[in-house]
């Protein structure tokens, strides 16, 4: 962080910040960018996040009479950046760039506000914006770093060129889609820079940072994917061999393009190989929106008189399951402890001692909360099965899956697998492929990427997980399956096992 920004950040607090999604580009990432686009021959820089002009101050430094126009919708950075009085002829417009339409630029530069969809405030009305000018219907899920992206491209003049800093994940996401489908049909997207250096780049931020390079013209080439693991190696990536290098008819929107910063790692080509989804489907878990309130230890349960079915059974919480199986003896010794393991599931009408704590949460304003305040009433949680599979929503150093023999419901902190049709037959097999090398390796292409090596799986890139077939999980009788789970109770399967399933991929 510069001088300038360190001086701002102190002046307006992390909160501030926070609310308007501002992480300050760094002095030689800000260079690099602008002089990318600087070199396709435009005279005039736009910028939709200006900030604390960083991308301004690079253009003033790399060429002489750059007209420099930007779009801020906060204006206590805008006044604090003029405050400094170096405006040198920029033209800076305090409006909300997601609401102003009808510009075309010949170069834009951008480190958009890094908000998740959930402070994607009033996006209703951006996304009806979207729709009406460019005919895209954009996702829920949509952040707003993506957002920007998406208009900006639209807005680049024929020949131009942009480069944008900005978090990876929509590259494997769902809402992504249409923001990928967009650069392959209106121009040549040139590189895609994974900056493994994010928190050398920024501290604060949790999430997997990249820079790409597109240009408003026909592709005439490949798009490359660079891995970025020190800021001064980003002065002469372009002139190093990509990790990959992928013609744009082989760039599929709907597919997930973070893999391609991994060499070699193509999904397995195999007939025995079909989607996750052939067998049930996992969802997220419960999401109570006030786990304070609905959270309990069962000394908690005790102490408020509330009736044994007014609780559930629940894992809440990832470390509370050790090891790969989940017993209800592994239950029992989590109630022994006094652990947070129920679930309050209030009657209807409630008892008197539940309605008592209900009460109590209302004084303490639970109902008012994000979630809460769209159910009715709003203490009753959703509905669900014990899932006899669970998956980590998180991961660091491969993923956690959980054979779950106990009759616990789950939280978010854990996906659960529901089995359709035959999927019933298969679950001891499956569980067991999701523990092999073989299957951690083929689900780990569908994980999204964050800093600091986090991995974070949502429940539809499981679904679309390769594992066997049915006819090939054939070849595993449930005898076979059972005593392969004594050696999972111990986090790893025979070798017999795991050669078996080498022959999905090495037959």
């Amino acid at each position: 962080m510069s001088e300038f920004s360190a001086r701002y950040g102190e002046r307006v607090g992390l909160e501030r910040r926070k609310q308007f999604g501002q992480f300050f580009t760094p002095e030689p990432i800000a260079r690099w960018m602008v002089r990318w686009v600087l070199a396709g021959g435009a005279g005039r820089v736009y910028d939709p996040a200006f900030g604390l002009g960083a991308f301004h101050q690079a253009a003033g430094e790399i060429a002489e009479g750059v007209a420099f126009e930007g779009s801020e919708v906060d204006p206590v950075i805008l006044g604090f950046w003029r405050a400094r009085g170096d405006e040198n002829g920029a033209v800076v417009r305090q409006e909300d760039y997601l609401r102003a339409w009808g510009r075309q630029w010949p170069a834009i530069v951008c480190n958009p506000p890094y908000r998740r969809f959930q402070k994607f405030l009033g996006r209703e009305e951006v996304f009806a914006a979207f729709e009406e000018h460019l005919g895209v219907k954009l996702s829920g899920y949509t952040n707003i770093a993506s957002a920007f992206l998406l208009k900006s491209i639209s807005e680049l003049c024929d020949g131009g060129r942009l480069a944008y800093i900005l978090p990876l994940e929509f590259l494997n996401t769902g809402y992504g889609a249409v923001v990928k489908r967009q650069m392959l049909a209106r121009g040549q997207l040139h590189a895609i820079i994974r900056l493994d250096c994010e928190k050398a780049a920024f501290p604060d931020v949790v999430t997997s940072v990249g820079i790409l390079l597109f240009e408003k013209r026909a592709p005439r080439f490949p798009t490359r994917f660079y891995v970025v693991s020190r800021l001064d190696a980003l002065e002469t990536v372009l002139d190093t061999p990509p990790v990959n290098s992928i013609p744009p008819e082989e760039l599929r929107p709907g597919e997930k393009w973070l893999r391609h910063f991994e060499a070699g790692t193509l999904p397995p080509r195999s007939p025995h190989l079909v989607p996750l989804s052939t067998y049930g489907t996992f969802s997220r878990g419960i999401a109570t929106g006030a786990n304070a309130f609905f959270v309990l230890r069962p000394s908690q349960v005790t102490a408020l008189g509330l009736a044994p079915e007014e609780v559930v059974p629940c894992i809440t919480r990832s470390v509370q399951i050790r090891d790969p199986l989940f017993t209800e003896s592994e239950f029992r010794r989590l109630v022994e402890e006094d652990a947070p393991v129920y679930l309050l599931r209030a009657g209807d009408p409630p008892s008197a001692a539940a309605a008592c704590y209900i009460r109590r949460g209302e004084a303490e304003g639970y109902h008012r909360r994000y979630l809460t305040r769209f159910r009715d009433p709003w203490y009753r949680l959703e509905r669900r099965r014990p899932a006899p599979i669970l998956f980590g929503a998180f991961s660091r150093d491969g993923y956690k899956v959980i054979r779950n023999y106990s009759q616990a419901l789950n939280l978010t902190c854990y996906h659960g697998f529901q089995p359709a049709g035959q999927g019933a037959r298969y679950v001891e097999r499956l569980f067991l492929y999701l523990l092999s090398r073989v299957g951690r390796e083929t689900v780990a292409l569908n994980v999204r990427q964050y800093g600091a090596a986090l991995g974070k799986y949502e429940p539809n890139d499981l679904n679309q997980a390769l594992v066997p077939s049915m006819e090939w999980l054939d070849r595993l009788d449930e005898e076979q399956a059972a005593v392969e789970i004594e050696h999972a109770r111990h986090g790893y399967l025979s070798s017999e096992m795991e050669a078996l399933f080498e022959t999905l991929i090495d037959p």
